[in-house]
């Protein structure tokens, strides 16, 4: 696991005295960037997006905690540096992981490293489990069926039964083989995430569009329309042409 990390300190030797550190002592972080200046230290954590940044608490000008009041981005483990012990309370209240006094204790910053790459692993664990429970509920339903909510209640569509489906602002109207047509509030954005992949029967072809291919009739090319099953004529975008008629075999 490499991480990204940024130092921020007014003084340039509390800067090369944490890159000793960390060279000798921690491996798996990479500084990617630092500052002195505290006024371009937000510049420098939006631009790079860092694992882990490094803050000075005691700045002139703008201090650690007026810094990150300031950022727009905070998705960072932050490790307080400072020669100051009373703003111990403070840090953590900041949801710092570390709060390093100076001078820092190389085991003290090695422990530190080691605890917010544990917490990464473990979020990364998590994650990759959420997102396979997602991605077999979503295999599941391409099998089998789509669970919505319409004015009558839940229900429980088969798939193979869906002609296409229409996007109807912050709605969606299903049109099926029997020729009912079911209004959701679920957004056809949602729809295409779950339906539409390469091994499935479904193609988002308009902005508005997705389609049953297996429901398809003809293509009318002058007129640059899908003819669907039961007749009804459904634009195809430029931008989707290429799939579509990939899946023809034109």
């Amino acid at each position: 696991m490499q991480l990204r990390a940024i130092i921020i300190d007014d003084e340039q030797k509390g800067i090369d005295t944490l890159k000793l550190l960390m060279e000798k002592f921690v491996e798996g972080v990479k500084i990617v960037a630092e500052t002195s200046r505290p006024e371009l230290a937000a510049e420098l954590i939006e631009s790079y997006k860092p694992e882990i940044v490094f803050l000075d608490i005691n700045m002139p000008g703008m201090n650690g905690f007026e810094l990150l009041e300031k950022l727009q981005w905070k998705e960072f483990n932050l490790v307080f540096t400072t020669a100051h012990e009373e703003f111990a309370i403070r840090a953590l209240k900041n949801n710092a992981v570390d709060y390093l006094l100076k001078p820092i204790d190389h085991e003290d910053l090695r422990h530190a490293i080691d605890r917010i790459m544990k917490q990464i692993s473990e979020n990364n664990e998590r994650s990759k489990y959420n997102y396979e429970s997602l991605l077999n509920n979503i295999q599941f339903e391409h099998k089998q069926r789509v669970v919505i909510n319409s004015k009558f209640g839940v229900e429980a569509i088969d798939v193979k039964d869906i002609l296409y489906l229409e996007s109807q602002s912050n709605y969606t109207k299903l049109f099926l083989v029997d020729r009912r047509e079911i209004i959701t509030t679920r957004i056809l954005k949602d729809f295409e995430a779950t339906l539409c992949d390469k091994k499935s029967d479904f193609m988002r072809i308009h902005n508005s569009f997705i389609i049953n291919l297996s429901k398809v009739e003809r293509y009318l090319k002058s007129e640059e329309l899908i003819v669907m099953s039961n007749n009804q004529k459904i634009p195809l975008a430029k931008s989707r042409k290429e799939s579509f008629f990939e899946w023809m075999k034109v």
